[in-house]
This record gives C-alpha cells, structure tokens and sequence, in this order.
C-alpha cells in the first residue's frame, strides 16, 4: 500500500557538460628564477622539488627560464625563501638549515618545513619569533 502512495516522479536526463580546462598560467612572480636559483643552491634541486611537490627536475628548468612556478609553487616558494631568510638573519646560514630540518618543540614537534608545507607560513614565523624572544611571542 505504502507503494501506491508514492508520487511518480519524472527522471529528467543529466546532461553531462564537457570540462574545459584552462591553460595552466605561470604564477606573476618576476624573481622565480633568482629565488629558485638560490632554493636549490640551499636545498639542492631535488630536495626543493620534493619540498614543494613537483617533479625533481622542474627546478631547473624555472632556473633556466624555460618555465616559471605555477600557481600552486610559487607561493610556497616565497614562503620558503622568506622563512630561510628571517631564520639565517637570528641564527646564520647553517643552524637556519638545521631549525628548518629539526624538530621543534613551538610546532609540537613537528619540523618547520613541514609545518610550512601543510600550514602556510604563520605557525612557523611564530615559531621562529618565540624561540628568537625567548617563547615571549
């Protein structure tokens, strides 16, 4: 009985539209040659690509200028030269590296290239700030 209640319903066709994709379209970033050109010389190519999620040989060729960071890189690329950079400024370039690499205490154990791959660059610049003033930030 519960069946013959039941309102007919009428089953419209689902149109399937095709996808268009656009071009992906480099990232507006008129020093990705220089700023990866330095990464790699830190990192080396392999490390970088495997830090920002690309194939390892997509670092030189943005080098070269053959291609530039997508837009999906290019900002963690900023982000990366920038973290480096504020590190070095309290520490210098080799214990920069090493707090990059290491596990840190201000990111609950997590290390801050991770943290800056998954999180963006906040949670690690506070990192980096409180263990600069002493855990005041």
């Amino acid at each position: 009985m519960a069946n013959a209640m039941r309102k007919k319903t009428h089953q419209h066709p689902v149109r399937r539209t095709a996808l268009v994709r656009s071009p992906r379209v480099a990232a507006d970033d008129p020093l990705s040659a220089q700023r990866v050109r330095y990464l790699a010389d830190e990192f080396g190519g392999a490390q970088l690509a495997a830090i920002v999620g690309v194939n390892k040989s997509q670092p030189s060729r943005w080098i070269k200028g053959d291609e530039r960071p997508g837009p999906g890189a290019a900002p963690l690329l900023i982000d990366l030269e920038h973290v480096l950079a504020r590190a070095r400024l309290v520490w210098g370039e080799t214990a920069a590296r090493t707090w990059l690499e290491s596990a840190n205490v201000y990111l609950d154990g997590g290390r801050p290239i991770d943290v800056l791959q998954l999180s963006g660059p906040a949670p690690v610049l506070e990192a980096l700030d409180a263990e600069t003033w002493g855990g005041a930030a």
